[in-house]
């Protein structure tokens, strides 16, 4: 992560780790380049925390998923879950993980959003949750080189992004085009929408003393707050329960 010190995105901070904590991660590993997260004590008490500070690659191109998300996730050397912070859990993570032996690289597609243009056309990968079983399977070399066989990164400003990519995104759409550049289905048919709900799409309330959440026809598992979907944005009944995070210093 690298968002800037902000009050809405301290909250979201702060309920991400504790749906993650309540979801059954034993250790949590946070990648920040510039802004140091903060983690309460109480989340510190439960299980390891680490906040690793990661340098930049130079991939050619400057967005952040490009230099830092996709070069330091292939840089991990063992088998990882990884979720963008900008995600809530609801279901069992020991679940998901378990998953994991299936492939050596699990993603799940985006959903199609009636709201979002972005997503009216074929199925195309969300990066924010990756399963990884086998980390030299996250070959970043290999990566970058299938893309810079069509268009080269270091072409972004001369190249629109549209025809630069093979669909929307920075670090999903590099990955995309290398999947499906070696003929590899990243999917898993146990792993799909209900692990990467678009916020958009998804209605979430309180049961008794836990947090569910209904999209379509299926219970949701992680919501998603993508892009325009901030938590803040949507009015997400989980992240405003979380307002008296706010007053702490």
């Amino acid at each position: 992560m690298n968002y800037p010190p902000d009050p809405k995105v301290r909250r979201m901070e702060y309920a991400f780790l504790d749906s993650v904590l309540v979801g059954g991660a034993e250790r949590v590993t946070v990648l920040y380049e510039d802004y140091e997260p903060a983690v309460a004590p109480e989340h510190r008490q439960r299980v390891p925390i680490e906040l690793r500070k990661c340098r930049s690659a130079d991939v050619g191109h400057p967005h952040f998923n490009l230099r830092f998300k996709l070069a330091n996730l292939a840089a991990i050397d063992e088998p990882f879950l990884y979720l963008d912070v900008d995600t809530f859990v609801l279901g069992d993570l020991k679940e998901l993980w378990a998953r994991r032996h299936a492939k050596p690289w699990t993603g799940i597609d985006h959903q199609w959003v009636p709201t979002d243009s972005r997503t009216h056309r074929s199925p195309f990968l969300n990066s924010g949750v990756q399963l990884v079983s086998d980390p030299a399977f996250y070959d970043l070399a290999a990566i970058l080189a299938v893309q810079n066989a069509v268009v080269p990164l270091s072409e972004h400003i001369a190249v629109p992004k549209w025809a630069m990519f093979p669909c929307p995104g920075h670090d999903q759409a590099v990955l995309f085009r290398y999947f499906r550049t070696i003929g590899y289905d990243y999917r898993h048919p146990e792993v799909g929408f209900d692990w990467n709900s678009c916020a958009g799409m998804t209605a979430a309330e309180r049961v008794g003393d836990r947090w569910v959440a209904r999209a379509e026809n299926y219970d949701v598992k992680l919501i998603h707050y993508w892009s325009q979907f901030k938590p803040w944005a949507v009015g997400c009944p989980i992240y405003e329960s979380y307002a008296w995070v706010d007053d702490r210093s």
